[in-house]
This record gives C-alpha cells, structure tokens and sequence, in this order.
C-alpha cells in the first residue's frame, strides 16, 4: 500500500530566521541595484537583477554581524523600510557620480551650439544631450575597466558592517551627504569650465567681428567654428577622463560614505 507523500512544512522560527539572513540583506542590495549605475540599466533583465541581488545577499551571509532577535511582523517591516532606504541611499551617491559627467557634457554641448543634439535616454526614456549619453557610458566603460563596479559592491558589503541589520536610524551624517552634493555640482562645473571658456572666447571674437564686419553672416561661420572649437576642446579633455572617474570615486567612497 502507498502512502502518500508528506508536504514539506516549515515552523515559524524556521521562517523568520530565513527573513533574518536572506531578505534583509537583500532587500538592501536590491535597492541599491534599482539605482547604481550600471545594475540599474534597463537592458539588463529584471530576472538576471534580482537573481544577482539574492546571490549576493548569499554570498555575504558568513561576514554579516549577528543578527537581531525577531522583532514581530511590525518591527520586520520597519527594518525592511530601513534597509531600502540605505541601499537607495548608496545607489543614489554612485548614480550622482555619473551624473556630473553627464551635467558637465551637457553644458559643454549647449554652449558649443549641440543643444539640439538630443537622444533618448535607454535607461530613463527621456530625452537627454547626446554629447551627455556618450559621457555617461564612458564613465560607466571607465568603472568596469578600472574596478570600479567591483569598488561599488564593496562598499555596499561593507555597510552592513557600518550599519548593520536592526539599527533603526543609522548614524551618518545625513546633512554631510546633503552638502557633498555641492562637492559634486562643484567638481562638474569645474571639469567643463576649460572647453566653455574656450567657447566663450569665441563668442566674444564673433561679437568683435560683427562689430567690424556687418556683412558677415554669423550663423553661417560662427556655427562651424564653434562646433570645432567645441569638439577640439573635448578632444583635449577626453584624455583626462580616467584620472576624474578615479579621484570623484575616491572621494565619494572616502568623504561622502563612512566605508
């Protein structure tokens, strides 16, 4: 006579302690994927992200710090909402380091006259500078060559030691975070400074010739040499990117985030 097969039942210690170890720290790495520049890519599947997230959070495990006695479905709930806006927090600041790249290009194009010059954006559907996409994905080129993307994932494992699991508040200084952004503003507008100085020379060398020389037909010459100054003054800057990407990088992970 054949039994039936018995179902296999887990007891609610054995569920909450799978939470403690599994969820939480993946519920971390997840938001911190939803955002980071590369994990983030909208051409990466949603199931290679989430499957990438939880082999994280696995591999991690050993180095976590001791876990918190379950504090009940609500508490749980409060840990989960903080451990998503930790890993937000930490995607955000890297998505910020692309970000002035992309501001710096942007400006540089719209001085040189490319303003118009749009695309759409592959990651967020909207329309953005094409000179800023083709920034943006060299800093990105530029984080996998030089280990960067594995410099992220670092500092994300790293944070469970700087705020670990069950701390309700955690200890950065969050006004510290506000005002680095003014670092990074200022670190863009000082990278695309030398090209629209550069630009600006030239707007003021066209405005001395139509003083001189009505006749002349501005849109017709200024346009081209703009363009060219502008395009001459990014090949100029072009070979600096790599040592920007790296000291923007050390100073976030340095003064921006306590890892």
């Amino acid at each position: 006579m054949h039994t039936a097969p018995e179902l296999i039942t887990f007891t609610q210690a054995q569920a909450n302690h799978v939470a403690e170890i599994v969820v939480w720290p993946a519920t971390r790495i997840l938001a911190f994927i939803a955002v980071a520049p590369l994990f983030s890519s909208s051409w990466l599947p949603t199931l290679w992200r989430l499957g990438f997230g939880f082999a994280c959070a696995w591999a991690i495990i050993p180095d976590l710090p001791p876990m918190i006695p379950w504090p009940g479905m609500g508490g749980a709930i409060v840990v989960l909402l903080i451990q998503v806006v930790t890993g937000l927090t930490l995607g955000f600041l890297f998505r910020f380091l692309v970000g002035i790249f992309e501001f710096a290009a942007g400006w540089i194009a719209l001085t040189m006259g490319l303003g118009f010059a749009t695309t759409i954006s592959s990651q967020y559907g909207e329309q953005s500078s094409t000179l800023s996409e083709i920034f943006k994905y060299g800093v990105v080129f530029l984080l996998i060559a030089d280990g960067g993307i594995m410099g992220m994932l670092h500092v994300l494992s790293e944070s469970f030691q700087i705020v670990p699991i069950g701390v309700l508040w955690p200890h950065w200084n969050w006004l510290h975070l506000a005002n680095f952004g003014q670092v990074l503003f200022t670190e863009g507008v000082l990278m695309a400074l030398p090209v629209v100085l550069m630009l600006m020379v030239v707007n003021v060398g066209m405005a001395i010739i139509a003083r001189v020389a009505p006749q002349i037909n501005l849109f017709a010459v200024g346009f081209p040499i703009m363009i060219l100054v502008g395009l001459a003054g990014i090949y100029v800057l072009v070979p600096y990117l790599p040592r920007m990407v790296a000291h923007l990088f050390l100073l976030l992970t340095t003064k921006a985030l306590p890892v």
